[in-house]
């Protein structure tokens, strides 16, 4: 068994059936963008359930899931494989750096697993002075305001924001951050004085930090094992 997911020949073999898949769905999502156009609206999982009467036309993406799961296993069971078969003192850094960036992609590709599954994107439309619930959070816009900046045409707006009655400001390009969610502020109405608020949970995004690190670290020993080697360094 072990064989089967230290073998390349099976990497090889996986590797290349996502890339079909991958390229089928690019041919296939511009000809089906009714179906397809809120895909990058809210994470993965949460948009195939609110689709799943469509399963005719998403079940490569099923496929796709767990063809990428089965390369993160693949990938992880080589990984440690190397490290427990060919790391001595001497070679530490040699055997231990490719390894390292590889558990670098593996934790950037769980992150986006962990918001897939337990994150959510949401929009909340508000009237100034109006409580909304959301979320698990109780939301008021106490007041707007609407500018222009010297020198710039567009008009500028920002909110007064109460979350659990402590409050915030909240400006386009300025997020504010509660509770480990993001409140973001994507639209406005003067004359309404209405505003559309988003919530976005990425519970991921630490694991992609931390391969982000890591990938970094593993990148710095590459390039010191190539430089003690005196071999030129290869993309």
């Amino acid at each position: 068994m072990l064989k089967f997911f230290v073998s390349i020949k099976t990497y090889l073999w996986v590797t290349g059936i996502s890339i079909g898949i991958f390229l089928m769905g690019s041919l296939y999502i511009p000809k089906n963008l009714a179906i397809f156009s809120g895909i990058n609206d809210m994470p993965l999982l949460n948009w195939l359930a609110e689709n799943n009467t469509a399963l005719d036309k998403l079940y490569w993406i099923y496929a796709l899931v767990g063809i990428i799961l089965l390369l993160w296993i693949i990938t992880l069971v080589c990984s440690l494989d190397a490290i427990i078969k060919r790391t001595t003192w001497r070679s530490a850094v040699r055997v231990l750096s490719p390894q390292v960036l590889h558990i670098a992609v593996l934790l950037v590709v769980l992150g986006h697993g962990v918001s897939a599954v337990t994150g959510y994107k949401h929009d909340v439309p508000m009237n100034t002075r109006e409580t909304i619930q959301a979320r698990g959070f109780d939301m008021k816009i106490i007041s707007m305001e609407f500018f222009k900046n010297p020198g710039e045409n567009s008009t500028r707006w920002r909110a007064h924001l109460e979350i659990d009655d402590k409050p915030h400001v909240l400006e386009v390009g300025q997020p504010v951050f509660y509770k480990n969610v993001g409140f973001f502020a994507k639209s406005a109405q003067k004359k309404k004085q209405t505003a559309i608020i988003g919530l976005v949970y990425d519970p991921g995004v630490l694991w992609e930090i931390i391969g982000a690190v890591v990938f970094v670290i593993g990148a710095g020993g590459v390039f010191y094992t190539k430089l003690n080697d005196g071999l030129p360094l290869q993309a």
